[in-house]
């Protein structure tokens, strides 16, 4: 496995490629876990020369607290890359990912940007597309692999890659989940024993409510399942049923496709997960 640190040596490994229209880049800020392992298998069953970035993107974080209390674990995350068959891994400091003479376009987000994670979290979305615009630029892949569990920022990639990079083809892979339903997150570790024990009570909520389909109200079923989750100490930001490519808030079943987005806090550890109903 390759490491590069500069965009001229990972530029010049890439032309060297028998394939460069192979070239899958999945792009993370570290931390990694077994849902981002899970990109990496799905490009190499696609036969595809992997390619994992590792940045820690301080544009898309509204809270400085946030931005320093990132984990960085990135000998563990070598390794993991190494043992799961990655074929390079590029690890830029920001003078190699944001070059001081690049115009980074404006993309029209409508609802995408100021609704459910853009309305929680300010400017965060402009931060994704800085730094995959930075990165598609200097790497020029073919396939691109994000998972589903940032549902929304997913919907924000696809704006990017419609508007600039169409050539580009975005694979979006399942949300991966411990044994009782947690969504594997980087954040994840920074619960304590029992608040990892209560974390589960999210996926819950979300089946309750996809399992009451077509039989219940929307708002009446959301409201429930704001004070299930508070009985267990977890906290609300947004509990919302969405057409899946607006993120339109729905307020009653239909026969279309639904998805189910949360947000919400465990003791200060804020948590994302979502469901497609």
């Amino acid at each position: 496995m390759k490491l590069f640190f500069y965009r001229n040596k990972l530029s010049s490994w890439i032309h060297a490629q028998d394939e460069t229209q192979r070239l899958a880049l999945i792009p993370t800020m570290g931390a990694l876990h077994e849902g981002h392992l899970s990109l990496v298998a799905a490009a190499k069953h696609m036969n595809c020369t992997t390619l994992t970035s590792i940045f820690v993107n301080p544009r898309q974080f509204n809270n400085p607290d946030d931005l320093l209390r990132y984990p960085r674990t990135l000998d563990l995350d070598i390794r993991l890359l190494e043992q799961a068959g990655c074929d390079a891994v590029f690890i830029p400091e920001s003078d190699q990912v944001y070059l001081p003479d690049a115009a980074i376009p404006h993309i029209p987000l409508g609802n995408l940007a100021d609704r459910l994670e853009g309305s929680f979290r300010p400017g965060h979305f402009q931060g994704v597309i800085d730094v995959l615009w930075s990165l598609f630029q200097a790497i020029k892949p073919s396939n691109v692999f994000f998972g589903e569990k940032d549902f929304q920022q997913c919907m924000v990639v696809k704006k990017l890659l419609d508007a600039q990079f169409p050539e580009i083809n975005m694979h979006i892979i399942p949300t991966k989940r411990e044994a009782d339903g947690l969504a594997m997150s980087s954040r994840n570790r920074r619960l304590s024993a029992e608040g990892r024990l209560k974390a589960p009570t999210i996926f819950q909520a979300l089946q309750q409510i996809c399992a009451q389909k077509q039989q219940g109200v929307v708002p009446q079923l959301l409201a429930e399942a704001r004070a299930f989750l508070e009985r267990h100490n977890i906290s609300t930001e947004y509990l919302e049923l969405a057409v899946p490519e607006t993120l339109e808030p729905l307020n009653h079943w239909t026969s279309d496709p639904a998805v189910l987005l949360f947000a919400g806090h465990l003791e200060e550890v804020r948590l994302i997960d979502n469901m497609r109903c």
